[in-house]
């Protein structure tokens, strides 16, 4: 299986971008360029997962969605991954103690947006996701009033770095993580689904 991973080398800090990508889009590409900036990161991996546990609807064909994830995102520090699949994951807690183990030495922030930020209490093992690893949380200023009242915000109010520290986040020691603020692609892949922009037999 080894040879299906990407490759990183000890001391590198990789971003982690996990989600159904379906479809992928330009704020997916905006956000990761973003936090390149931000976060100080060396690279920042795709993770196209298999399916969400928190959507009823499956989404479309794995190998769709890797097909267009690497045509939008032609960025040579980004790499578009199906990793989960390989590891048999579904949890990102899982995902993320599996990775630690792949690949020693080499520092993981995982990326989200605000809006996943409110509702990661909802996650599976969430808490085990801040404890593992250093979170960098991208959003545009109106997400700021959800975000700061959710209740993984509380629960790890101290461990919060200051927007001036955000490119030592990769650096720092689980639990850390910070929150700023990029201009964004008003674009989600929920809009392009039901405009019937997407589906699973479109291929590519």
């Amino acid at each position: 299986m080894r040879h299906l991973l990407p490759y990183a080398r000890p001391g590198q800090v990789i971003g982690l971008l996990g989600g159904s990508f379906d479809p992928p889009h330009a704020g997916h590409v905006h956000v990761t360029r973003e936090a390149i900036k931000a976060f100080g990161l060396d690279r920042v991996w795709w993770l196209v997962s298999p399916g969400n546990p928190l959507k009823s609807r499956g989404p479309a064909p794995l190998e769709q969605r890797m097909t267009a994830a690497r045509s939008l995102m032609g960025d040579p520090r980004v790499e578009i991954t199906d990793i989960e699949a390989h590891l048999g994951t579904r949890v990102t807690a899982d995902t993320l103690a599996e990775m630690r183990l792949l690949y020693p030495g080499v520092r993981f922030v995982w990326l989200m947006g605000a809006d996943n930020l409110a509702q990661l209490h909802r996650w599976g093992k969430w808490r085990e996701i801040m404890e593992t690893v250093p979170v960098g949380v991208v959003a545009r200023p109106g997400d700021r009033i959800s975000a700061r009242m959710a209740p993984a915000v509380r629960a790890y109010a101290s461990a919060r770095l200051d927007g001036q520290a955000r490119r030592l986040l990769g650096r720092a020691q689980a639990p850390a993580w910070c929150f700023v603020n990029v201009p964004m692609v008003d674009i989600s892949s929920t809009d392009i689904r039901a405009r019937g922009d997407w589906s699973a037999a479109q291929g590519g």
